[in-house]
């Protein structure tokens, strides 16, 4: 007991000079119960003591349940596949930081207990570190009648572990993406319900492009003056056309415009003897598996009750490696520098520009010595497929060039790069990627040997979660790694 009062007493001193840091915690204050069709408040109570730099709140939220940003304390608010995710690249001076967001219950949410909790993740000494706050249980009591309403409309897309959530009339986009042809493929899933006459879907496409129709489900199908129509006098109305997908590519034509790629569509339909336009929302889902089998009625969610919050993996988004078209190739337009929102920037052919790693990353003091063989974990061209199969976890790749113009093998040829360059779509970008690495440190060495061995010097490594990109920061947190100089 002595012995023990002793340790406390030499703490609380050593806290009182500044020599120990003050500890981190994370507390959720909401209610205890809430109704179905209702929205309550949760308040987020972080005691970051001497935190700084970047840093991170998150907190999955459980099947029917919406979260709508409130108070962020200067962080990025973000609610995408059932995770609320505040974040700060440099957290507030503050000791002491006070977030909230309402959360929306869903009609169709059940009676029964859901728990809630969260994590506050931040970089303490060069290692990722995390405070996890106290488990929450909220009883819900639901409208029955709502929730009668709510099963009958709702659908679900079932893809692995993600559900989307469609309304009675609905229409998605699938991310769009490049096949071996360099043409961008779109899908579109159309949700009637019982809707049977008129209907229609247009879509604007970024300049530089044309459209044609790969499956049209008996609609008539227009292209003109950048605008594609889908056109239906009478939606299908056969055993199983509840829901289905329509899809178009679009073929490189002519000169692409150096700005962002970005299709903006409408579906618009008859009901009660007016017409109706809903806007046409992109999700990361699959829409090429058979339609019986993607969609499934959801007659009442399933909550869990009891089971503790996992963390989300999203699904795959798919990326596709280019191919040199038939046709003798034009000298290639150089590759422009441009800004991302993950903190990256993009290769061009002529200058160097300047890269910032993350927020707790510094740039290496001197240029790195040449290396006169490749690292052994290098990947050769023979060992890569023409289209990646989808990843699984967290993997790392050294981004090289980025640009809205597509350009052909042999311009990364003439740079010096001899591997399999893969190319996505990303926040309207064409971004050319190379290797794949399960430890950021072994990106980090290919780094450093492209940059030694071509003439890209501001190559810089991107990172994924089961095929999505995401931020460097965000993978070696979810990962568990160091980052290395």
């Amino acid at each position: 007991m002595l012995k023990s009062n002793l340790i406390l007493g030499i703490i609380s001193v050593l806290m009182l000079f500044g020599l120990v840091g003050e500890p981190v915690s994370v507390s959720l204050n909401m209610p205890d119960s809430a109704q179905s069709n209702s929205e309550f408040l949760v308040e987020v109570t972080i005691r970051k003591g001497d935190v700084e730099g970047f840093a991170r709140f998150q907190q999955k939220l459980p099947n029917g349940f919406k979260a709508v940003a409130r108070q962020t304390a200067n962080g990025e608010f973000s609610f995408t596949d059932q995770k609320v995710k505040i974040q700060w690249m440099k957290v507030p001076y503050d000791k002491e930081l006070v977030v909230s967001y309402a959360i929306q219950v869903d009609p169709a949410t059940a009676s029964g207990s859901y728990t809630f909790d969260g994590s506050f993740s931040y970089i303490m000494d060069n290692s990722v570190q995390v405070a996890t706050a106290g488990t929450q249980t909220l009883q819900v009591i639901a409208d029955e009648s709502s929730l009668n309403l709510a099963n009958q409309q709702n659908m679900v897309i079932q893809k692995g572990d993600v559900q989307v959530n469609l309304n009675s009339v609905d229409c998605i986009r699938q991310k769009p993406y490049l096949n071996d042809n360099n043409e961008v493929i779109v899908n579109l899933l159309i949700n009637k319900g019982s809707l049977k006459e008129f209907g229609k879907i247009q879509e604007q496409i970024p300049v530089g492009y044309r459209a044609e129709s790969i499956k049209s489900k008996n609609s008539i199908f227009t292209y003109k003056n950048h605008i594609v129509k889908f056109l239906w006098m009478n939606l299908p109305s056969n055993a199983g056309d509840d829901n289905f997908v329509v899809s178009y590519k679009l073929i490189p034509e002519g000169e692409i415009p150096d700005e962002e790629f970005q299709i903006v569509g409408t579906f618009s339909y008859a009901e009660s003897d007016r017409t109706k336009t809903i806007n046409i929302a992109e999700r990361n889902v699959d829409l090429e598996k058979d339609e019986d089998e993607l969609l499934v009625q959801a007659p009442e969610p399933e909550p869990e009750p009891t089971a503790p919050i996992a963390s989300y993996t999203p699904a795959p988004e798919p990326t596709y490696s280019y191919e040199p078209v038939s046709t003798p190739e034009p000298e290639p337009t150089p590759v422009v520098s441009q800004p991302s929102s993950d903190n990256t920037y993009a290769q061009s052919s002529g200058t160097t520009s300047s890269y910032s790693e993350p927020a707790y990353e510094t740039q290496p003091t001197a240029t790195p010595a040449p290396r006169s063989t490749r690292p052994t974990y290098q990947v050769s061209a023979e060992d890569l497929t023409d289209i990646p199969s989808p990843e699984q976890g967290v993997a790392f790749r050294v981004q090289i060039a980025a640009g809205h113009r597509l350009v052909g093998k042999n311009y990364f040829k003439r740079l010096n790069i001899t591997d399999q360059v893969q190319v996505e779509i990303h926040n309207g970008w064409n971004k050319y990627t190379v290797g794949n690495f399960s430890e950021y440190k072994d990106a980090r060495d290919y780094r450093v040997y492209v940059w030694n061995n071509t003439p890209i010097h501001d190559a810089f490594v991107s990172a994924y979660n089961n095929g999505m990109r995401i931020t460097v920061q965000e993978a070696l947190m979810i990962a568990n790694q160091k980052w290395y100089k």
